[in-house]
């Protein structure tokens, strides 16, 4: 009933503004399963996860409530010792990662053309910082985690580093390597190297013979950007967001003068470096860096690709700004994105998850997408594709057992998620600087 008079007294308020009952009902119809305000309960939930406590509720009106919450002291963790008295329980520390350790390289040379030697500087130390934690001080990464992927970096070290002739870039499949190349224990360290990196998310693949078919068809998302692929030809570009590399080996086809891929994904860094190690292209670089470095990297890049990232950042518009930062002169930026469907100027934020993925944030409409872009000063906006996200795309196979596409639609309406919310469409956009 209180409800039923918030609402009354807001449409009352909209149609004295001169707003039609067509036009409120249609933005109500928008909003509805999309706008969904938290309930107390969900608000305090949240400032508590986030190290909050003592929250009080200081003041209500209509629909809105302001908290007042008071961050937690850090309380060290305490055990009893042998005289009954409390001890301090120190947290845990990082495990040593020597193999993990001797694949990264610490200083990117290439950098030296780009960047002025301060810039240099700062970059090359949040390198160190950010690889060095791999995660672990932000709670991301485990030391049981951190022990099974130096376990994979060193089986990949075992393997002979290569320049395969066997190595295809402009198919479907980003195939690399020859069976006869490797010696039968050598294959056996491959296929148990391979095996431990599942799931695999980007591909497809084909690794000395082995087909790998990955989560996504990369290759039907590489097919539709070729359309409107910019010149590659002698260009910087950067992946942001790059996964595991295939779509940088993609654009080997158009002989770019360097591709730089960018993601804080250890799994995906892992795959990488195992491509790398059968067949190294001089010109493909993977930094183990977060989307904000964009910023440090001034005018570096001819073209960027920012493919399936802005929804999973807090703040895309920030991360449109950072990009404009790294991007010279007439350089051109391609966007893909996760959406909601409709012509309304919103943007769905899931309460906790959306298809059973944590870390979604924004998910907007194609014009809302459109809206940030231009307000991150990108001009000459063009729509490449706007389609439902199918299970063609993206699904469950041996080589990814996890719950994918399919198993995340609510199975009596598959216009909606298991969460309720609408069924996330690809845009792919392109925009000049």
């Amino acid at each position: 009933e209180l409800q039923e008079t918030c609402t009354w007294i807001y449409e009352d308020f909209k149609e004295r503004r001169k707003y039609t009952k067509r036009e409120i009902a249609r933005k109500k119809e928008a909003l509805m399963n999309v706008l969904i305000p938290f309930t107390e309960q969900e608000l305090r939930g949240a400032l508590s996860s986030a190290g909050f406590d003592n929250v009080e509720i200081v003041a209500k009106w209509n629909n809105f409530t302001t908290f007042v919450a008071r961050k937690s002291p850090l309380i060290p963790i305490a055990t009893v010792g042998k005289n009954g008295k409390n001890q301090k329980k120190p947290p845990p520390s990082k495990i040593p990662t020597p193999h993990l350790d001797a694949l990264f390289d610490t200083y990117p040379v290439y950098l030296d053309d780009y960047l002025e030697p301060q810039l240099l500087s700062s970059v090359c130390k949040q390198r160190m910082e950010i690889f060095g934690d791999k995660g672990f001080k932000a709670g991301s990464m485990s030391n049981k985690s951190l022990a099974i992927f130096d376990n994979i970096a060193r089986m990949i070290q075992e393997l002979p580093q290569l320049t395969s002739d066997t190595f295809i870039v402009d198919q479907d499949e980003l195939i690399i390597g020859d069976p006869n190349e490797l010696t039968e224990d050598q294959m056996a360290t491959f296929h148990e190297c391979i095996n431990a990196l599942k799931p695999w998310k980007k591909g497809p693949l084909r690794l000395f013979g082995t087909k790998i078919d990955t989560e996504w068809r990369s290759d039907m998302k590489w097919e539709r950007l070729q359309l409107a692929l910019p010149e590659l030809k002698d260009a910087v570009v950067c992946d942001l967001g790059c996964g595991n590399g295939y779509f940088m080996y993609r654009m080997l086809e158009y002989s770019p003068k360097l591709v730089v891929g960018v993601d804080p994904n250890l799994h995906a860094w892992l795959e990488f470096s195992l491509f790398q190690r059968i067949r190294g292209v001089d010109n493909l670089k993977f930094e183990y860096l977060r989307g904000d470095i964009m910023a440090s990297l001034p005018g570096m890049f001819d073209v960027v690709f920012c493919l399936g990232v802005l929804y999973h950042t807090p703040d895309p518009m920030t991360m449109l700004k950072d990009i404009h930062k790294s991007m010279g002169q007439k350089s051109t930026l391609i966007v893909d994105c996760q959406g909601i469907p409709g012509e309304d100027h919103i943007a769905l934020f899931p309460r906790k998850r959306y298809t059973n993925m944590g870390g979604v944030y924004f998910l907007p409409t194609l014009n809302t997408l459109t809206n940030w872009l231009q307000r991150a000063n990108f001009r000459n906006i063009e729509v490449i594709f706007n389609e439902e996200l199918s299970t063609e795309e993206q699904r469950t196979t041996e080589w990814a057992p996890l719950r994918s596409l399919g198993e995340s639609l609510d199975p009596n309406d598959t216009t909606k998620t298991v969460e309720g919310y609408p069924r996330a469409h690809r845009f792919y956009v392109k925009c000049l600087k």
